[in-house]
């Protein structure tokens, strides 16, 4: 038994209640549970919270599949697969592209339209509830720290 490498084991175990990626870890589970239940509250409980990455970054004049994974940061053959759900349940419609016969046009239909304005909402509620738990001062050094990590990390992609 190795006595120094039970010490860090302990440390580190004692640590863990602490850590960031824990904290923020817990915080996305809560996060993502909550907009769930808000939305299968307003009626959208055929729509999969997986799928919210990839309708939030349609702009409202459409994309292509290949510039929709990139920015979901999923590969082209998951997009596809989502891409077809999404059509099924009503929230996207496809087109053909105008100048290329390969690809297509991705856009939202109103019901994606709504899932959109419905999902919006439903975070500003839950950052209201964040908000009446840690104080509006704390909650905006929170997002001001937050936001500063972001930025650092998007400059080094």
């Amino acid at each position: 038994m190795n006595s120094s490498l039970d010490e860090q084991l302990q440390y580190h175990l004692a640590q863990r209640q602490h850590s960031l990626i824990r904290m923020l870890g817990l915080l996305k589970r809560d996060m993502d549970n909550r907009i769930l239940d808000k939305l299968q509250k307003r009626g959208y409980e055929n729509f999969k919270l997986g799928d919210l990455v990839l309708i939030i970054n349609i702009p409202p004049e459409g994309t292509i599949n290949n510039e929709l994974a990139k920015k979901a940061r999923i590969t082209k053959q998951a997009m596809s697969k989502v891409v077809k759900n999404l059509e099924a349940g009503g929230y996207i419609h496809t087109c053909k592209h105008s100048t290329d016969n390969r690809a297509s046009v991705i856009c939202l239909t109103d019901e994606g339209k709504k899932l959109i304005v419905s999902a919006a909402e439903s975070f500003q509620e839950i950052e209201k509830e964040y908000t009446g738990i840690t104080g509006l001062e704390d909650a905006s050094a929170l997002k001001q720290i937050l936001g500063k990590l972001v930025s650092a990390l998007c400059e080094h992609r």
